[in-house]
């Protein structure tokens, strides 16, 4: 009896488990909804049924004991206070609690994954005032978990504020066979963006830890190595999304609102008030307002604009690069001038059931694989081949990540409505097609042209090629310039602006 509890009491895992449970029990008390029971209940029913086990809790005489059978529960079972996290956003939108939860849950399970490795676990607290000290950017923090996992996850979580963050949802992550774990790999890299006898500290444990694991020559081939640098992230992106949903209560209206996102502040989304019952003929006025309120709102600051339409399906083939950039303005200056436009698809961020086809596929455009393996194009046959199986050909193709439309998807088009739905439950999350026609041998060369340095580019070069089209486009005398009727639909799983609908 006492050698164990002597053994628990020098045991650096378990007092940070105590630690997390203390922390989680003082997130959920400042929830006021957890104070009512029915609450509570809920909360029990939902993590129950995310995890697929009925949480039977005996019933406690207070808050802070029931909500300790709820802890209990879900420290039972994988995955169970992540669980928690995401239904307490369920429970009151926006609590604040939730990311807290969240990061406390990635310890948790930072802990299970390295409780064989004592020294770390012993460093905890080193670690935690190392990596919560560096002020570093968010473009930053993505590259080096790319680095970490070889691109596997691709940025960090929506919780994550900090590397101390970044690390300990790394800690969870499995390590590639015959590789190092990307944690070890993330504490190399984030050494560079520390002080001198810092950095030198953290590489020196970091290298004791990977000898006692039997991967010191693993690592030191890794420090070797020359590192790639870090992708470029152009300063000051943003990106700035309008959404345009059909009304739910009157056909031919719609609610638009728009979302504004900068890569300098983090993963965040700023969302603008909706403007509602729009009909269809006020559609681009309600954007030039989005525009001026937007752009106004910025002042001076410099920054490069990523214009995205997040369409449902029936919208999609709308030429809305071509809408003007201010109505009142005489002549129209197409928005294409000055943003590259691309659209999105709300049926898509509205369905989780396909984003995990979508993740895989975003994951495989990463690798910027020469356009002959990863786009696809669907030619039209009288015969009506190009359908048959198509779905199947873009399932059984790993290296497909894009689709090109024999035809536009229009209500009187069915063969390009089948094809885009195709594309869409497949993943792929770049469509390309031609709004007034058909994919004729002319649209495919000059598509051809604009693929010559790879998917990685096409939007710039689509952009550039569209402004050409607008300057060669005077008094509209050139309309049969493909630029103009140019579509691309380019969806970021890394960046949904719009929140799905809860299951």
């Amino acid at each position: 009896m006492t050698g164990q509890g002597g053994a628990g009491r020098h045991n650096p895992a378990l007092r940070i488990r105590e630690r997390i449970c203390e922390e989680t029990l003082d997130a959920l008390l400042a929830v006021p909804a957890l104070h009512d029971r029915y609450a509570r209940d809920l909360l029990t029913d939902l993590v129950g049924e995310a995890l697929g086990h009925r949480a039977d809790l005996r019933e406690q005489a207070t808050v802070p004991l029931q909500l300790l059978e709820l802890f209990r529960f879900c420290t039972r079972h994988q995955d169970g206070l992540s669980a928690l996290a995401r239904k307490l956003q369920m429970l009151e939108q926006g609590c604040p609690q939730g990311p807290v939860v969240q990061r406390l849950a990635d310890e948790w399970t930072a802990v299970d994954s390295l409780d064989g490795l004592p020294e770390v676990t012993g460093s905890w607290q080193f670690l935690g005032a190392t990596l919560g000290t560096p002020a570093m950017s968010y473009a930053m923090r993505t590259a080096l978990v790319r680095t970490a996992t070889e691109a596997r996850v691709c940025a960090p979580p929506p919780h994550a504020d900090t590397c101390w963050h970044d690390f300990l949802h790394m800690a969870g992550q499995g390590a590639p066979r015959g590789g190092l774990p990307p944690w070890m790999v993330y504490l190399d890299r984030a050494a560079d963006a520390m002080g001198h006898p810092v950095a030198v500290e953290l590489l020196a444990r970091n290298r004791q830890w990977a000898l006692s694991c039997g991967l010191a020559e693993l690592l030191d081939l890794d420090r070797a190595r020359t590192p790639a640098p870090p992708p470029a992230v152009r300063p000051g992106q943003e990106y700035l999304a309008i959404h345009i949903a059909p009304d739910p209560l009157e056909n031919g209206r719609y609610t638009v609102s728009h979302s504004l996102m900068s890569e300098a502040g983090g993963p965040n989304w700023q969302h603008g008030d909706p403007m509602q019952r729009v009909p269809t003929d006020g559609l681009q006025q309600a954007v030039t307002r989005i525009i001026k309120t937007v752009e106004g709102g910025g002042g001076d600051r410099l920054a490069h604009v990523w214009l995205e339409f997040v369409l449902p399906f029936e919208l999609l083939n709308l030429p809305v690069d071509r809408w003007p950039r201010d109505t009142t303005e005489v002549p129209n200056v197409p928005l294409a001038v000055d943003y590259p436009v691309v659209v999105r698809s709300l049926d898509r961020l509205q369905n989780r059931d396909w984003y995990r086809f979508w993740r895989t596929r975003w994951q495989q455009l990463g690798r910027d694989e020469h356009p002959s393996k990863s786009v696809y194009v669907n030619v039209a046959h009288q015969n009506g081949n190009h359908l048959r199986g198509l779905e199947a050909r873009l399932g059984d193709n790993e290296h497909c990540v894009a689709l090109v439309l024999s035809e536009p998807p229009l209500p009187d088009h069915g063969n390009g409505r089948r094809e885009l739905h195709a594309a869409l439950r497949s993943g792929l999350p770049v469509v390309i097609w031609h709004r007034e026609g058909r994919s004729t041998k002319e649209f495919r060369g000059v598509l051809d042209g604009l693929l010559t340095e790879g998917l990685s580019r096409f939007p710039a070069k689509v952009a550039a090629y569209r402004r050409r089209a607008a300057i060669d486009a005077a008094d509209d005398e050139d309309a049969a310039h493909i630029g103009r009727h140019l579509a691309v639909l380019w969806d970021d799983p890394d960046r949904k602006p719009v929140r799905p609908e809860p299951p």
